[in-house]
């Protein structure tokens, strides 16, 4: 079967599939390079090392994901992973989140 381009289609920059990339990235304030055991500091985040970048398919504006305040995607994810308290000797208390374009 052959195919053909369309020589006029264009994917914008932070779109796959036509799909809008959005992306956060996770500041744990502390080196968690050393806890990637099961139920450790990055299990229970989901990161390596201080910094850890997550791109998610589609648009993640203000809602209410916690149910009750209306807040954008990053600030609720700060929230629970600052509700973890301290995992494995690692405090998340000062841990950020913050959205990026790509």
């Amino acid at each position: 079967m052959a195919q053909t381009q369309n020589a006029g289609a264009a994917v914008a920059p932070g779109h796959v599939g036509g799909k809008v990339i959005a992306g956060i990235q996770i500041d744990f304030g502390a080196d968690v390079s050393a806890k990637l055991a099961v139920g450790s500091a990055v299990d229970a985040t989901g990161g390596t090392g201080q910094g850890l970048k997550v791109l998610f398919e589609g648009e993640h504006g203000t809602d209410t994901y916690d149910g009750s305040n209306s807040e954008t995607l990053a600030a609720h994810l700060e929230d629970v992973i600052i509700a973890l308290g301290t995992v494995d000797g690692i405090n998340l208390a000062s841990a950020t989140v913050t959205a990026f374009d790509l």
